[in-house]
C-alpha cells in the first residue's frame, strides 16, 4: 500500500516532527540485523510508507487511532537485531520505531525489580544496575544493541537462561498501549504470556517491570568436544550441574573468533561454562563436578589459559561478521536429547560456509544461531536460494522436536510449535479482541500470502523451495 495524500498529512498533522518519509530513512528501516535478498520483494514489501518515532504513550495512542482510522498496517521496531523478519513490513504501511519512548528506570532493591522502557538497551540497563550491585537474570548474545521490549517481543532467551528461565520467567508486569489505543497493565503470568513472542502483534509495550538478582562473580570453565554427538552428551552432563551460562561453537566459529580477537582455541567444538562463585569452596566443588562430567561424555578440559578473559568477548561475536561483505543468519531451538544428527546434516549440508553458536537456555534445550558469512558479494538470485535454503534448514530442525526460535515473518504459523496449540487460541481470540482491523504488525504470526502469488502463504513457499534445495 501507499499512503494516499490525505491519510499521509492526518499523521504529519498530528505526528509531524516525529514522522519520516525520505528515501534513506525508509531504506535503513527496510531491513533487520540481515539485509533482505532483493528478490524476496516479489513475497512481501518490506520497504514501509514512513517511519515514526514516539515520544511517549499519548503519541502511539494516536498513531492506532489514526491507523485504525484509515486502515494502515502498524510494524513495531525496537533495536532491529533480530533476523526473522519481524520488525519489518509485510505490505508496507508505517513502521513506529520505540526507541525514542521517554522512560525513566526505577530500581526497587528490596522487591529485586527493576522498571524501563522498552527501548533500554541491556548493556546500558546492566552497567547501571552492577552500580547498586544487582544484574539482569539473563540477556540475548546481542546484548550491546537488543533492547528489552524487542527481546520480550521476539521470545526472550539467552545468556542466564538455563538458571533463570527466559522472559516469561523474569516479567513481573508490562504496560502495553494495544492496537485499539486503550492503555492497560499486566501482572499475570497468563496475561503477560501473549506478548512474550508476539512479535509487536498485539499492541506496544511502553513499560516493563523485571526481577533482577545480586551481583554474583561468574567463573568460566572451558572443554572441548570431537562430533556434535559428543557435545550433545557433555551438554546433558552440564545440565546438572545449574550452570548460569553454557556457550559453544563449532571449529569454524572457532577459527573465526580467533583470528579476530586473538585467541588460541582448538579448532574442534568448543564449549564455555560460567557459574555463578560466592566462595572458594563452592568453586572447588564445582571444578570436581564439571572435570568428572566433560570426562564421562568423552570431552576434554580446557587449561585456564586457553580461556582467560574470555567472557569479556561473550557478547562481540556479532562484531566478527563486519570483516564480512555480507552474511545470513537464523536460529532455531534444538531439545539437547535428539538434535545430534540434526546438527551433523546440517555442517555437512552446508560444509565450512556455515558457522554455528549455541547457548543452553534450559535443562533439556539450546538455541543454535546459525551464521553463513559471505566474503564476497554474490548475485540476488544466488543469494536469494542461500537464504531460503537456510530458512528451510531452521524448519528441518522441527523433525528432531526442535523449532525456530521466533516466528517473525520467515516462520510466521510456527507459533503453535513454539507455544502450543492452546497457547495460539488463546493468542488469535486475544488479537480479534483488540485489533478488529489487523493492523497490528500483519504477517507476522498468522503465515502471510505471497505478494505476486496471494493464494500461496509463506509457510509453503519455504516449504517447496527448501525440498527443491
Amino acid at each position: 500500500m501507499v499512503l494516499k495524500k490525505k491519510t499521509r498529512l492526518r499523521f504529519i498533522r498530528y505526528l509531524g516532527k516525529h514522522f519520516r518519509d525520505d528515501k534513506t530513512t525508509l531504506h535503513i528501516y527496510s531491513r533487520d540485523m540481515a539485509e533482505l535478498p532483493p528478490l524476496t520483494k516479489i513475497m512481501f514489501q518490506s520497504t514501509p510508507d514512513a517511519v515514526i518515532l514516539p515520544k511517549t504513550v499519548e503519541d502511539i495512542q494516536r498513531i492506532y487511532q489514526l491507523a485504525n482510522e484509515t486502515n494502515v498496517p502498524i510494524t513495531l521496531r525496537s533495536g532491529g537485531t533480530a533476523g526473522f523478519g519481524g520488525a519489518i513490513s509485510y505490505k508496507k504501511g508505517i513502521v513506529v520505531d520505540g526507541k525514542g519512548i521517554e522512560s525513566e528506570i526505577f530500581v526497587e532493591p528490596l522487591e529485586q525489580s527493576v522498571t524501563s522502557g522498552p527501548s533500554m538497551i541491556f548493556s546500558d540497563m546492566q552497567r547501571i544496575l552492577k552500580l547498586q550491585g544487582f544484574s539482569l537474570c539473563a540477556f540475548p548474545s546481542s546484548y550491546y544493541s537488543a533492547t528489552i521490549g524487542g527481546w520480550i517481543s521476539h521470545g526472550g532467551y539467552g545468556v542466564g537462561s538455563s538458571q533463570y528461565g527466559g522472559a516469561l520467567d523474569q516479567i513481573l508486569a508490562l504496560d502495553v498501549v494495544l492496537p485499539n489505543g486503550e492503555m492497560k497493565t499486566y501482572t499475570e503470568k497468563e496475561d503477560i504470556s501473549l506478548f512474550v513472542g508476539s512479535n509487536g502483534t498485539l499492541g506496544m509495550i511502553t513499560n516493563i517491570k523485571l526481577k533482577i538478582k545480586f551481583d554474583i562473580p561468574l567463573k568460566q570453565w572451558g572443554c572441548t568436544f570431537d562430533s556434535p554427538t559428543e557435545l550433545m552428551q557433555g551438554l546433558k552432563e552440564l545440565s546438572d550441574l545449574n550452570t548460569f551460562s553454557v556457550w559453544f561453537f563449532d571449529p569454524s566459529h572457532v577459527m573465526q573468533f580467533n583470528d579476530s580477537f586473538g585467541f588460541a582455541l582448538p579448532y574442534r567444538y568448543v564449549a564455555i561454562v560460567s557459574k555463578e562463585i560466592s566462595y572458594e569452596e563452592e568453586e572447588s566443588e564445582f571444578h570436581s563436578s564439571f572435570n568428572q562430567a566433560i570426562r564421562k561424555a568423552g570431552g576434554q578440559i580446557l587449561d585456564k589459559r586457553y580461556i582467560s578473559n574470555i567472557w569479556d568477548f561473550r557478547f562481540k561475536t556479532f562484531s566478527m561478521l563486519k570483516n564480512y561483505e555480507d552474511f545470513l543468519v537464523s536460529e532455531v531451538i534444538l531439545p539437547i536429547e535428539t538434535s545430534a544428527k540434526y546438527v551433523q546434516k546440517l555442517k555437512a549440508r552446508f560444509n565450512k560456509d556455515l558457522h554455528v553458536e549455541g547457548e543452553m537456555i534450559s535443562d533439556s534445550h539450546y538455541s543454535l544461531l546459525l551464521f553463513i558469512p559471505l566474503k564476497e558479494r554474490i548475485s540476488s538470485l544466488k543469494r536469494t536460494i542461500l537464504y531460503l535454503r537456510l530458512m528451510g534448514a531452521t524448519l528441518k530442525g522441527l523433525k528432531c522436536g526442535g523449532y525456530p526460535y521466533s516466528t517473525g515473518m520467515w516462520f510466521a504459523s510456527y507459533y503453535h510449535k513454539i507455544y502450543g496449540k492452546e497457547q495460539f487460541k488463546r493468542y488469535r481470540e486475544f488479537k480479534k479482541s483488540v485489533d478488529v482491523n489487523n493492523i497490528g504488525n500483519p504477517g507476522k504470526v498468522v503465515s502471510p500470502k505471497l505478494r505476486i502469488f496471494p493464494i500461496i502463504s509463506m509457510k509453503t513457499a519455504i516449504k517447496l523451495v527448501s525440498r527443491l534445495l
